[in-house]
């Protein structure tokens, strides 16, 4: 299962912003010693006002409970949006029978 996840960044002091950076590095050690959670890509929007990551998973629980975790740590400084997503050859049976539905 791939999860992506997208945040925008919370208008912060410099004092939560510390405090901010002190939570991500402590749920990326977390990340890293997590077997469920395998990270795909992360990407920084270039003004720095937001990002998004996608994480692989082959257990949905352990999925959802990384997400709320983040959630719990970050939010009081980013907004969140995850999403399941499929990649193209995942997606591809299911557009070509959609497809189908609709043109027959």
């Amino acid at each position: 299962m791939l999860t992506c996840t997208t945040w925008k960044a919370r208008a912060i002091t410099p004092e939560q912003s510390n405090r901010m950076m002190d939570a991500w590095g402590k749920l990326e050690a977390a990340t890293e010693e997590n077997p469920a959670i395998e990270r795909v890509c992360w990407y920084i929007n270039a003004d720095g006002s937001g990002g998004m990551t996608v994480e692989r998973s082959d257990d949905a629980d352990a999925a959802a409970s990384f997400g709320l975790e983040t959630t719990l740590a970050l939010g009081e400084f980013l907004e969140f949006d995850s999403r399941i997503v499929l990649d193209l050859d995942a997606a591809m049976p299911a557009i070509i029978r959609g497809m189908e539905r609709i043109n027959s």
